[in-house]
């Protein structure tokens, strides 16, 4: 990537000048500031608390915290009186996040955030609304800073987008002889006879006895949020998992196409037999990806062809994995005819966001925000796009990357915002799914594999509701 931003001059940027204007909830109003600046609202000396969870930057370049550490020195530098006191965080500590919020003694903010922090922060009276200058609302992908918005208000700042979409593994494509039925490019769009025909050709066994499968579904992780693969299928099938009649969540997956999707996934093992049991799985997905025993499935971001080790083809996007020995291409998920298809979009609330908290001392609210602000300046982001797709376009310009723009032409305009698709209770709806797709297997019949998920989402206080 010919980004032009070196080492050296990455660690001697200056500070970002906003001109925001920021407005604490449950606080007065906060004069305009800038990150670089020292006016009165900086006059005194401060310390913030700055946890973050893992970007998915290469770990053997970037482990876990690396980079960040570099944020706060740098920050520090140019700003003497403010100490960035910084943690990183593992996925472990997804329940000390939350009980710090909700007990109103959160960090000042937190990197990796959401909705889900949003509502937490509301709880505890913490809460912190920021007001975006226009030209970082201006130079975000559209949609973004609507979807955003809580109740009409905002209280995040944009960092970067998990677009999450499917892989296919072309040397397993070629091997079983089955390059004519692989999506075609640019938009690599498909349906989902047609991936359920490449899903058997693909399911073979080999002359030294290894199998491969067409797609691998799990069914217990730690993680709940590893089952958005399942929830972007029921999306992309035409049951969106929940829906808002008239400020009224509920469930849609106990509904026909609900439970026609679900059958579909299940016929997958006991009828096609392209997957295996979920029930038995020794090993994760992406486990039997590096394994070379999988075709592909929803979940790589960008980040995937960033990797040490992997070449991509400017021509065709194809991304050959060096150590592990195959090529692959990014493509759509499958999508029934009629439906819009969608991906994941970790953008505006799904994970990947800034949200600022408002702590006991409110001389820390504004520098607060505008630290924030500056880990997302325009600098930052084209530094990012090396690696993941940045949330400002404007990271773009000047950029000679193809990979990255079709990520940015093919994946985030067919984003779904959280709050779009699971009211803003994402956590609850996919742990409800684990339980759906264990019961599935067993095998359940359908309809009586999704009766508690829906008893659930039926009585769940939702966003935007009453």
């Amino acid at each position: 990537m010919k980004n032009g931003l070196t080492r050296r001059n990455f660690l001697k940027l200056g500070a970002l000048t906003t001109g925001a204007a920021v407005v604490a909830a449950c606080a007065p109003a906060v004069a305009p500031g800038g990150g670089g600046e020292t006016g009165a609202a900086q006059a005194a000396p401060v310390e913030l608390q700055w946890w973050s969870f893992g970007l998915g930057l290469p770990p053997d370049l970037y482990p876990h915290g690396k980079w960040e550490q570099e944020l706060a020195d740098a920050y520090m530098q140019e700003n003497p009186n403010v100490t960035i006191a910084y943690q990183a965080m593992g996925w472990d500590a997804l329940a000390k996040m939350a009980t710090a919020i909700t007990s109103g003694n959160p960090p000042h903010l937190i990197l990796r955030g959401g909705v889900d922090q949003i509502l937490y922060a509301l709880d505890g009276d913490v809460a912190l609304e920021v007001e975006l200058p226009q030209e970082f609302k201006d130079d975000l992908p559209a949609g973004w800073y609507e979807g955003m918005l809580y109740q009409g208000k905002n209280y995040m700042v944009p960092f970067y987008t998990l677009a999450s979409g499917m892989v296919l593994n072309l040397s397993i494509i070629e091997e079983a002889d089955a390059m004519d039925l692989v999506p075609a490019a640019p938009d690599r769009t498909w349906s989902f006879d047609q991936y359920l025909e490449l899903m058997k050709k693909c399911t073979f066994e080999r002359s030294d006895g290894s199998q491969v499968w067409g797609n691998v579904f799990t069914t217990q992780h730690t993680n709940p949020f590893f089952y958005w693969p399942e929830q972007v299928l029921s999306w992309n099938w035409g049951t969106d998992t929940v829906r808002n009649d008239n400020g009224q969540w509920q469930c849609m997956l106990g509904e026909e196409q609900g439970i026609a999707f679900l059958q579909w996934l299940q016929d997958l093992h006991f009828v096609h037999n392209v997957i295996p049991n979920p029930s038995g799985l020794s090993a994760t997905r992406w486990e039997y990806w590096n394994q070379k025993s999988l075709l592909g499935g929803i979940g790589p971001d960008i980040g995937w062809s960033r990797r040490p080790g992997m070449q991509v083809d400017p021509e065709t996007l194809v991304v050959s994995d060096t150590e592990q020995g195959f090529d692959w291409i990014y493509v759509q998920a499958p999508t029934n005819p009629g439906v819009a298809h969608s991906s994941v979009w970790g953008g505006p609330l799904l994970d990947v966001n800034i949200v600022p908290y408002r702590t006991a001392d409110t001389n820390a609210i504004q520098p607060t925000i505008d630290f924030a602000l500056w880990l997302a300046n325009e600098e930052h982001q084209k530094w990012l796009a090396q690696y993941l797709l940045p949330a400002r376009t404007s990271a773009l310009a000047g950029v000679d990357d193809p990979m990255l723009q079709w990520h940015f032409e093919h994946y985030i305009p067919y984003g779904r915002q959280r709050m779009e698709a699971n009211g803003g209770r994402a956590r609850e709806v996919v742990e409800q799914l684990e339980l759906v797709l264990q019961k599935l297997f067993l095998p359940t019949p359908p309809e009586q594999a999704v009766q508690d998920f829906c008893t659930t989402i039926d009585t769940l206080q939702w966003m935007g509701g009453a």
